[in-house]
């Protein structure tokens, strides 16, 4: 067995060259937060102004939605431009909210359900948009069936029922989004929970 040596470590590492430079890592490290902190910052500052569009869209105030819906796309596409890879998962609450917004402003409208790429937005913000749309919609259905108009409360079921149907059957990709699966079992229970109201509500219409 060979002995170990001691070394002496300060003459060792004065022959060691080394091209580190710590400043110009601390400089990149520091620009990169920075951008990190700018892009959380923007983000938040654009999702909790959704709330705002969606007490408009049940008030009816379909054309002040809109106006604040084109708003925060813009300042959105804005952002999505200027972010770097690392950072995009801040922005996908944003962009949720915006897929489940634009829907709802869709189908009050009596227009047709938007696909992906209509709205384009990557897959993830889709699909978790789209069943967070259901939320909404089952409050709608509950607004039209207070205010009677049956008619167009099962509109608002059959579009959640539409929206569902579409996806659910994708629950087994929760490996790919993450929560998929739970915002689908969630959704569910809302189907269930709403169908049966809307089948009392048919039962008094006769």
């Amino acid at each position: 067995m060979i002995p170990l040596c001691r070394l002496n470590s300060e003459n060792h590492l004065e022959s060691v060259k080394s091209d580190i430079d710590s400043q110009e890592i601390l400089k990149k490290l520091e620009a990169i937060d920075s951008e990190r902190e700018y892009v959380l910052k923007q983000s938040r500052s654009i999702l909790v102004s959704f709330p705002k569009i969606f007490a408009l869209l049940h008030d009816d105030k379909v054309a002040d939605a809109k106006a604040v819906l084109k708003e925060l796309r813009d300042r959105l596409s804005a952002l999505e431009s200027r972010t770097n890879y690392r950072w995009l998962k801040y922005v996908l609450p944003a962009q949720i909210e915006c897929v489940e917004a634009t829907a709802l402003l869709s189908i009050i409208e009596g227009s047709i359900i938007p696909s992906q790429a209509k709205l384009g937005f990557e897959i993830e913000a889709y699909m978790l948009g789209m069943l967070d749309c259901i939320g909404e919609l089952r409050r709608a259905v509950y607004e039209k069936i207070n205010e009677q108009n049956y008619e167009k409360a099962f509109f608002f079921y059959s579009s959640m029922k539409a929206i569902f149907d579409s996806i659910s059957p994708f629950s087994y990709f929760d490996n790919v989004i993450p929560s998929l699966r739970r915002k689908i079992d969630l959704a569910r229970r809302l189907m269930d929970e709403t169908y049966v109201d809307i089948t009392k509500m048919n039962k008094l219409k006769m």
